[in-house]
């Protein structure tokens, strides 16, 4: 399908003024092109893009600033019919109206989304298709020009985690069950794994995220005593050697097959790094495969995949605080041992 036609299709029929006008641009840089484009036309033509730029960053911007309006305004009808004497039947009857508008905002948060996508991908193409077909080169200037008005740059994470917030919220009668919860509290060290992956194509990643977070509420890793916004980002970092031999051996699912990986929760300036041991077990030995992990801070990291730094010391500091049983302690120990000689003995780097 042609981009034309797959844009005259998709776009919210509400909002169909705002969109870039990519049939009349590519129709106008044809015509300049048959009768012999000159300056003069790439002047004419650069106006006509600069004015579809700006109508479809103002519109982008109006829309995302209404929705943080109208997200602030259910949290604070949330916290007025929870904290007024109604009865529970009144105050469920109360949420049930709050419910229905978050329901209108996030398929207007998905519309903003898609509607971004795909004036960013109009605008690319078009570009592209200037650059062929005018003795000009448009894609540097033009770039630097939408760079000034990022609308395809909008985050909308932040309004994602305030939605899952109010839907989890809303669903228990008015009460953020979650609130000073740390979402790591009560994780152990051992997992039994069983898990399904699935493959999303990108168009349709804000529309599963939407939908997922009304019936899921999203992890949200918060730094302790601030005021920051909630980064849900996790990081991970995988280790193999010049064979792959970590990677074929999960890719073929071999008995015993490793993946060692550090990973952390929110954003760079985290100083908790979990040294994470996946291993495969096949069905027919009768045991289920499992996750290992510890942390460690970070600045003792490098040290300790270099054979420098041993979990002595915080092991012992474990064992004095009682906050480990010694069965924990000895596996821990053992764990660090192993991934430390797999990853000396398997010569793996990130």
């Amino acid at each position: 399908m042609k981009f034309g036609q797959q844009l005259r299709e998709s776009l919210n029929p509400d909002w169909k003024f705002y969109y870039v006008d990519y049939a009349g641009l590519k129709k106008s840089l044809y015509e300049r092109a048959d009768k012999g484009y000159t300056a003069d036309d790439e002047a004419e033509f650069v106006n006509m893009l600069d004015g579809e730029l700006e109508k479809v960053n103002s519109f982008q911007q109006t829309k995302s600033s209404e929705m943080k309006r109208r997200i602030e305004y259910c949290e604070k009808q949330v916290a007025m019919i929870t904290a007024n004497s109604a009865s529970d039947l009144a105050k469920r009857e109360q949420l049930s109206i709050i419910e229905r508008e978050i329901d209108a905002v996030i398929s207007e948060v998905y519309e903003l989304a898609k509607f971004t996508r795909l004036n960013f991908t109009a605008f690319i193409k078009i570009v592209k298709k200037h650059d062929k077909n005018a003795p000009f080169v448009l894609k540097p200037v033009f770039t630097l020009r939408m760079n000034s008005r990022p609308f395809f740059k909008e985050n909308y994470d932040e309004l994602l985690l305030e939605l899952s917030r109010l839907y989890n919220i809303v669903r228990n009668g008015g009460v953020d069950v979650d609130q000073g919860k740390d979402p790591q509290s009560g994780n152990g060290q051992n997992f039994v794994r069983q898990t399904t992956k699935y493959w999303v194509h990108p168009d349709n990643v804000m529309e599963l995220k939407l939908y997922i977070l009304k019936y899921l509420p999203v992890l949200v890793y918060r730094k302790k005593d601030t005021d920051e916004p909630p980064n849900p980002a996790i990081t991970s970092i995988y280790f193999d050697n010049e064979n792959l031999d970590l990677y074929q051996g999960r890719i073929e699912k071999s008995e015993g097959a490793e993946a060692i990986r550090l990973r952390w929760y929110g954003d760079m300036q985290s100083n908790e790094i979990f040294i994470e041991r996946k291993t495969h077990h096949e069905d027919w030995t009768g045991e289920k495969s499992v996750k290992e992990r510890f942390s460690l801070k970070e600045k003792h990291v490098n040290d300790f995949l270099a054979g420098r730094y041993t979990l002595d010391a915080k092991i012992q500091k474990l064992r004095e605080e009682g906050l480990k049983s010694e069965q924990d302690l000895e596996h821990m120990q053992t764990l660090g041992s192993e991934v430390q000689r797999s990853v000396h003995n398997k010569h793996l780097v990130p």
